[in-house]
């Protein structure tokens, strides 16, 4: 079953500040409630532009379950936001939000969560389960997760306002608490900032949503027992309930936003003042069609292109208002390039948000609600509105699930930020990177050659030892090392480990190293060569004696005196003689 919200948003500057840095937004399918923080002038841009950049997500059925990713995606899109805004106005450094937010996504609730703003759910029934959901990201939430202190001490610690984690602060990538929580229509919800919970008890909050489900009277009544408590604070209340999306109510309230019932305070008015020591627009120039003239008559030849993206600013605003915005400011003088007055300008956009906003049921409350209604917050208007139609681009918007039109304001500015995005960068920053990676690489050749240079190590040429310069590697043919020094070892005259070692190089650290290295080869070969020439005289010598032992050994046995076997030798000799000599005379 999909499932859809009833909502109802409140927000109040309370007793005791004198402007409102919260913002809060109720929607069909989305709430949120974020608290500024940031001294004068940064917390309401803060909290004002995390809303408004997440208010584009409000419609049903994002494809394959992605809600989740959608809404982290555009809280971290909008932490940078905050950061660059800060960057670009030392006015605003330092400034940072809470944020709470709630998006339903198909049956489903997807919830994400950063600082100390809180979420609680009570579930129907007479005895539906109460619950904070969101966890404070706080000094002292710490010190009670680690058991360092009770909660009675908490109540009172002095560090109870410090937040660890918020968005802005610098933080490129903030760490976000999310869940996917399952959803039963009936189902109550309450999103709020720390104003309420400052004076008001868990256990009050939790009686107040069981009283009733009158979801206006909730959010009165937490409003109005801050306020008569002191409320120190600003507070902001969004309460919700879980409902079948086949039932949804017809009459949910559709823009325009809840602007606050009190004057705007100080140092918004401030804002809106406006020089008048400056050149105003003739009378004759009271109807926009006269002004156009006016206008179109007062611009240099050398600025068309300025002339005519200034001239759709104005036709953009008259189209909004129906009128001329300002007429007579100092905001359009000399010419309709000083149309871009700050004034001017963000009312314009603001018209573009309220018309965007105004096509779905909605709420917006707090200093985002005075952005959008007044224009007197320029920097979130202008630079929220860039972001929206970025976001309009690859995010369905949806109504019923129904593909919405988007505003024709709004369809304008996709086709420019299109043509801006589609011209080429200038070339001063292509020439820029492409002599950075030229000098990156030159850098690390040199490096590289410096170091093949220093190193050394030893090894065979042609069968003998050899000092190389260089390492024993090769760039394709090129080989990264040569021989310095040659010897007259042979390898030949070496172990086979000590070959072994050769064949493969042995580093040396210096060249002086390497000659230490071949001393001790040499001195390895020495001992072999001596020890192979031991071993051939050992060799030698042996051969030569075995001879001469034999010869004398034969001797004694036959001339040994009284020897038997010789004894009959002289007479067979002499019986022997007679007859050769006999023989011979016969003959």
């Amino acid at each position: 079953m999909k499932i859809a919200f009833r909502f109802e948003a409140r927000s109040d500057t309370g007793l005791k500040r004198s402007k409102n840095d919260d913002s809060g937004y109720g929607g069909r399918f989305l709430a949120v409630v974020a608290d500024g923080m940031g001294g004068h002038v940064g917390g309401d841009v803060a909290s004002a532009t995390t809303v408004l950049n997440l208010t584009p997500l409000d419609h049903p059925d994002f494809e394959d379950g992605t809600g989740s990713v959608y809404l982290a995606d555009e809280i971290q899109s909008a932490n940078l936001i905050i950061n660059e805004l800060a960057a670009n106005d030392p006015q605003l450094a330092g400034m940072g939000t809470t944020c709470t937010a709630l998006l339903i996504d198909g049956d489903c609730i997807e919830f994400a969560h950063i600082g100390d703003s809180r979420a609680y759910r009570l579930r129907p029934g007479a005895d539906g389960e109460f619950e904070q959901i969101s966890t404070d990201h706080t000094f002292v939430q710490r010190l009670l997760n680690e058991g360092r202190i009770t909660p009675q001490e908490a109540e009172n610690h002095p560090h109870k306002n410090v937040i660890m984690r918020v968005l802005g602060d610098v933080d490129a990538s903030p760490e976000l608490e999310l869940k996917t929580l399952d959803a039963v229509p009936g189902e109550r919800w309450v999103l709020s900032s720390d104003g309420l919970d400052a004076v008001v008890s868990l256990s009050e909050i939790e009686q107040v949503m069981r009283s009733t489900d009158d979801l206006s009277e909730i959010a009165d009544t937490l409003i109005a027992m801050t306020l008569e408590r002191g409320a120190p604070d600003n507070v902001t209340v969004v309460s919700l309930q879980v409902i079948d999306r086949e039932v949804l109510p017809v009459d949910e309230p559709v823009g325009p936003s809840s602007l606050p019932e009190s004057a705007l305070p100080d140092s918004i008015v401030a804002e809106q003042e406006v020089s008048t020591n400056t050149q105003k627009l003739p009378e004759v120039a009271a109807t926009a069609e006269a002004a156009e003239a006016f206008l179109g008559a007062h611009h240099d030849e050398d600025s068309e292109e300025h002339h005519r993206r200034s001239l759709r600013r104005f036709r953009r605003a008259r189209d909004f208002s129906g009128t001329l915005l300002h007429s007579g400011s100092g905001a359009v003088r000399h010419h309709i390039g000083t149309y871009d007055n700050a004034v001017d300008a963000a009312l314009t956009n603001a018209a573009i948000l309220r018309s965007e906003l105004g096509s779905r049921p909605h709420q917006l409350v707090g200093a985002a609600s005075v952005a959008t209604e007044t224009g007197m917050i320029p920097a979130v208007t202008s630079r929220t509105l860039e972001h929206r139609a970025t976001v309009a681009q690859r995010v369905p918007l949806k109504v019923e699930s129904d593909e919405a039109a988007l505003p024709a304001e709004l369809e304008e500015l996709i086709a420019e930020d299109t043509e801006e995005r589609s011209r080429p960068r200038s070339w001063p920053i292509r020439l820029f990177i492409t002599l950075l990676v030229a000098a990156v690489l030159t850098l690390t050749a040199w490096t590289g050659l410096r170091y093949v240079e220093r190193s050394y190590y030893v090894g065979e040429s042609d069968g003998t030892v050899a000092v190389y310069n260089g390492i024993p590697h090769a760039l394709g043919p090129i080989r990264l090392s040569h021989v310095v020094e040659n010897t007259d070892i042979p390898t030949s005259e070496l172990s086979d480990h000590t070959r072994s070692l050769l064949r493969n190089a042995i580093t040396a650290k210096d060249l002086d190293d390497a000659h230490q290295i071949v001393s001790r080869l040499k001195t390895q070969a020495d001992q072999t060569r001596e020890k192979a020439e031991q071993a051939a005289a050992s060799a030698s010598a042996s051969a030569s004696a075995s001879p001469s032992s034999a010869a004398p050994s034969e001797a004694p046995s036959s001339e040994a005196p009284g020897s038997d076997s010789a004894s009959p030798a002289p007479e067979q000799a002499s019986s022997e003689a007679p007859a050769a000599v006999g023989g011979e005379n016969n003959g």
